[in-house]
Formats: structure tokens, C-alpha cells, sequence
């Protein structure tokens, strides 16, 4: 098709980046981030005030949405906030969640507080704590915690260092649970609490849950052409007990994208093909939502061409793209991308977008992921103040011109 300055493709696509509103979609950042949404962890109640509210957001361009439910089969969460005490020569004092300690995503379980003496792990005997200044990786952290458990050590401390934004980032999802406790310490802290005594409650609970996918299809004018698939996961790590993660970059930002494209998209004249909107759950705990997704869609005969928006809180100078699958390469798909980012003078490179679109590329469709990126990652200061209206802008304008130049003949 041609595109210049002067085509009507040109001015279709430039009319539908327009239309996006970055006010509605930080309208819809905010209403996500609040506290009463509990950072959206599957199995709360705010991760079900969530789903609501999205629902109620795509009914109100006039669109159908659908909730689609599938089994989870385990969630990690706090039981109660959890509390670290050390005392020895070199540290004495009540270490801070989240900052200095945090739980460890192959705990075993933790009923009740455990105070015991620190070694070093290659020293440990019965009744110590076991600390780890080095971590071991894949199969021979569990032949470790084997060993331990043999010695008789009350519980393995882990070592874990904190990022950019202070906290040490929060992990729910990981390998098998071993059978002792685990909790994540701080470097430096570890190692000075080695030669004292360690008093430690993480109870982290594992619990079934019920993920919800929410699903949404404008018709097009051709109701039998190949869809175009806009996904965006609304999950969240979910809040400590005593500390509010908003989520907002991670990905309210991108939940918010797709939200307000719904809205110009349901407002404009049909496009020739359909376009799903598919605001998918469970990508924090390994992109469960859009693989029952994919399969859904695999089931149905359908082969979308996909759009995933992952992180659109903060614009560092061009986005992110990663197309999948390689082979056949989405010739449409790149081609589409690149005359948007032309058109709206976005720089575009080629980069790791770990999210749901790699679910979406194993099932053989043309799939990209967009990522601008988040001001902090899984900690609590990914909140609405650092959101960059400006960067959903930008993601809602890509989003909107290269659905309207796949949709063309």
C-alpha cells in the first residue's frame, strides 16, 4: 500500500493516533494504583475490584467484554507482615522488609518465628541458620538445601541486592519450594550477621487461584478476515501486608494503552478486519494468561496478527520491539510498526520485550511486544507520580497506526 505524507493511509492512521487521550488513559493508571486494588494480586479482592473496573471501562466504548477464567495453581503471598531480627558483634537490630530482607521464592514453610545462631554454609551445623554468600544455581540450590536439611540447619539465608530504587525487588514466581525456609537478605547484611544470632518469620502461603482473562472484539467490515489481537496484562505483584505496590508502570501503563486505543478504535469508522482487545492475567506468574489465550485462539482456527504493550510508564528515547516468531519473519507486522514509528517520529529498535507476546509467538502468530519502559520494577515506587503521560502517548499512537495499516488490504 502506498504511504506518504499525502495518502489516505497516511491521514487515516495520523487521524486515529490523534484521537488518543493520555489524560482518559492516566485516568485509568490512577483508578488501578490504588490501594483498595491491593497491586492487583491474583487471588485478592483488589485484583477483583480490578477486573471489574476493566470490565466496566471496555463495556463503556460499547464494546461485549467477556471474562474468560482459567485454574491457577499456585500463588505466593504473605500471611502476615513478615519481621527479622539479628544480634550479634556485627549487626544488632530489626531489619526493614522489603529494603534490607525479603521473602524468598523457594521457601519452604515458615509457621512460626525461627531464632538460631548464622554460619556460613559450608560450616553449618544442626540448629543453625545456613548463609549463603554465593548462590548456586539451578538443580544445585535444591541438592544444597538437600544437604542442609540433612545437617539439620533450621533455614538457608540467601543472598539478594537491592536495585536502583533502594528495595530489594520483588519475586513471585520461582522453582520448586525447598524443604527448609529461605529468606533473602542483603549482601552486606548477611555478612555481617554471620557469627550472631537471627530471628526470622516469612510465612509465605501458596494458595490455588482463579485467573481471569477479559476479552473484547470489534467487529470489522470483513467479519471473516484475520483478526488483529491488542493484549496488555493487568496483573500485579500484589502489596506486603504493610506496603502498597501501585504497579502503575508494571503494567497499568500498559493495561491503560489498550483502554483508551479500545475507546478511538470503537469510536471510528470499522476497520476491514476485527480487532481483539485482550487484557490477559498472570503474566507475573509466567504469562499463564495469554498462554490459555493463544490456545483459546489456536482452538478457534484463528491466527492474529498481535500487538502486546508491557510497560509504557516512561519514554527513554525510542521503544522497544521484539518480533517473534523469527521464521517466518511478520513481514506485515514489521512493516506496519515501522511506517507508524516513521510517521510519528518514534524510534523503534529491536530488543527483549519479555512478556505475553512470547506466549502469542510459540503459537506460530505474528506477535510483537512494545515496550518504553517503567520508572521502578517490582518495587513500591512504581507508582502514578512516575508515570510519564507523554509515554502513553506514545505507545497509544503506535498502537492506533499500526493497527490502522494492518487492517488495510
Amino acid at each position: 500500500m502506498t504511504d506518504t505524507a499525502q495518502s489516505p493511509v497516511h491521514a487515516a492512521a495520523q487521524a486515529l493516533a490523534d484521537a488518543f487521550d493520555e489524560a482518559r488513559a492516566l485516568a485509568t493508571v490512577t483508578a488501578l494504583c490504588t490501594p483498595v486494588m491491593s497491586g492487583r494480586s491474583l487471588g485478592s479482592a483488589g485484583h477483583d475490584r480490578a477486573t471489574r473496573l476493566l470490565e466496566d471501562v471496555l463495556a463503556s466504548w460499547g464494546l461485549t467484554p467477556r471474562l474468560d477464567t482459567f485454574p491457577i495453581r499456585e500463588v505466593m503471598r504473605l500471611a502476615v507482615q513478615p519481621t527479622c531480627h539479628a544480634d550479634g558483634p556485627l549487626l544488632s537490630r530489626n531489619l526493614v522488609h522489603r529494603a534490607e530482607y525479603a521473602e524468598h521464592p523457594r521457601s519452604g514453610p515458615m509457621p512460626a518465628p525461627v531464632t538460631a545462631t548464622v554460619a556460613a554454609a559450608k560450616d553449618a551445623t544442626a540448629g543453625q541458620w545456613a548463609a549463603l554468600l554465593e548462590v548456586p544455581q539451578g538443580d544445585a540450590f535444591a541438592d544444597l538445601a538437600t544437604e542442609l536439611t540433612n545437617r539439620g540447619a533450621v533455614g538457608i539465608l540467601a543472598p539478594q541486592n537491592a536495585d536502583g530504587s533502594g528495595f530489594l525487588t520483588k519475586r513471585v514466581q520461582g522453582p520448586a519450594p525447598v524443604e527448609l525456609p529461605v529468606v533473602a537478605v542483603r549482601p552486606d547484611l548477611l555478612s555481617a550477621a554471620v557469627g550472631g544470632e537471627l530471628t526470622a518469620h516469612v510465612p509465605l502461603l501458596r494458595e490455588p487461584a482463579t485467573g481471569t482473562n477479559i476479552i473484547a472484539t470489534l467487529p470489522g467490515s470483513n467479519p471473516e478476515a484475520r483478526p488483529v489481537l491488542l493484549t496488555a496484562h493487568y496483573d500485579g505483584v500484589g502489596s506486603d501486608p504493610e506496603l502498597h505496590f501501585p504497579c502503575a508502570g508494571d503494567n497499568a501503563s500498559g493495561t491503560a494503552v489498550l483502554c483508551e486505543a479500545a475507546r478511538v478504535l470503537s469510536q471510528a469508522a470499522p476497520l476491514p478486519r476485527p480487532v481483539i482487545f485482550a487484557l490477559v492475567d498472570a503474566e507475573e506468574l509466567g504469562t499463564l494468561g495469554s498462554r490459555h489465550h493463544a490456545k483459546q485462539l489456536t482452538g478457534q482456527s484463528l491466527a492474529p496478527d498481535v500487538l502486546n504493550v508491557d510497560m509504557a510508564g516512561k519514554f527513554n528515547g525510542k521503544v522497544a520491539i521484539e518480533l517473534g516468531p523469527a521464521d517466518p519473519q511478520p513481514k506485515a507486522l514489521i512493516a506496519a510498526l515501522d511506517a507508524s514509528g516513521r510517521q510519528l517520529r518514534i524510534p523503534l529498535y529491536a530488543a527483549p520485550v519479555s512478556s505475553d507476546n512470547r506466549r502469542y509467538a510459540q503459537a506460530g502468530f505474528a506477535a510483537a511486544g512494545i515496550g518504553l519502559g517503567a520508572a521502578h520494577y517490582h518495587s513500591p515506587l512504581d507508582a502514578v507520580e512516575r508515570i510519564d503521560p507523554a509515554a502513553l502517548r506514545k505507545a497509544g499512537q503506535l498502537v492506533l497506526a499500526t493497527i490502522y495499516r494492518l487492517t488495510q488490504p
